[in-house]
């Protein structure tokens, strides 16, 4: 059985991972520090892509 994907929250992250702008619509991380930690995770992960001097626009399917 197939799903629709949906959204469940869209990060702005700056070049050291620190905030710029976040929206969560899902409780899947229902504290702050459980989105804190999610958003150290994904940019952690998103470190090893390459690096480029312009924004980057990264979707990951969860």
């Amino acid at each position: 059985q197939a799903s629709c994907p949906s959204v469940k929250n869209i990060l702005v992250l700056d070049a050291e991972g620190k905030r710029v702008a976040v929206k969560y619509y899902a409780d899947d991380w229902p504290s702050a520090s459980s989105k804190l930690a999610f958003e150290k995770s994904l940019f952690v992960k998103t470190q090893k892509t390459s690096a480029r001097t312009e924004g980057e626009f990264f979707v990951r399917f969860l």
